[in-house]
């Protein structure tokens, strides 16, 4: 046993212990939204902590406390389809805010925040400039990045930015059964223009909501989703993660 990783899960005194050792906390945060019909709602606020957990887990002792997970996030642009919750940009760079201030009173003067949504960049970024302006608490922010090579290197499919093989390659890989395969739609992305496609270079910076963009709420081709392209990426992230918290957790205060 190496001890607890969870910071809800240990006492104030085991938590109070951890801070004398380790000046970094986690924060996972994800959303609650539409994945096409054929991933789960929560899979950003899952693989957000997955990812945070399986390398956490990794790390030599004291390892940093890992948050309760936000598991709301800006999703305005998929609230055409059911069982989208989402939060303004403000409201999710506000609990940052607060969260940060809260635990850096408790001696963790760097929080890590892993994002698996996209649509959080903008409140997370501020927050982050808020917290450094106003309490100089270092954050570091990991948006999936340690994904890219590999993502490039393993997903065929265009404009893959929602549901589509990427994340259904990864689903498949960390918890297969709650993926109903037999529900992956068949390819049904169409833009504005050909100019306008996000893969596209250089590419064009504009405002849209995915009913927009295909019915099925998947944005790329999940038919070409592998359980062991989603095993490359996983352990390829996990390794790549690690490397970059054990940077972090060895910088001065």
């Amino acid at each position: 046993m190496k001890g607890k990783i969870y910071w809800g899960r240990m006492n104030k005194n085991e938590l109070d212990q951890r801070s004398k050792g380790i000046d970094t906390a986690i924060l996972p945060i994800g959303s609650l939204e539409q994945h096409g019909p054929h991933l789960p709602l929560d899979i950003d606020s899952y693989d957000a902590e997955y990812l945070v957990k399986k390398t956490v887990e990794k790390l030599e002792p004291p390892r940093p406390p890992i948050l309760p997970t936000i598991s709301y996030g800006v999703s305005d642009h998929h609230m055409s389809f059911p069982g989208t919750v989402t939060l303004n940009s403000e409201t999710l760079e506000k609990m940052i805010l607060e969260i940060g201030k809260s635990i850096i009173e408790h001696g963790f003067s760097k929080l890590y925040i892993c994002n698996g949504h996209g649509g959080n960049e903008a409140g997370i970024n501020s927050a982050a400039q808020k917290l450094k302006k106003e309490s100089d608490m270092m954050v570091i922010i990991e948006s999936f990045q340690c994904m890219m090579p590999e993502k490039k290197e393993l997903i065929e499919s265009k404009n893959d930015v929602h549901a589509g093989e990427f994340e259904t390659s990864a689903a498949m890989a960390n918890r297969g059964k709650f993926v109903d395969e037999e529900a992956i739609p068949e390819k049904d992305v169409n833009f504005l223009h050909p100019k306008m496609e996000f893969d596209h270079e250089p590419n064009f910076i504009f405002t849209w909501k995915t009913h927009e963009l295909t019915e099925t709420g998947v944005i790329g081709d999940a038919t070409k989703a592998t359980k062991e392209k989603g095993e490359k990426l996983w352990e390829a992230a996990i390794e790549r993660f690690k490397e970059r918290l054990e940077i972090v957790i060895d910088l001065s205060p």
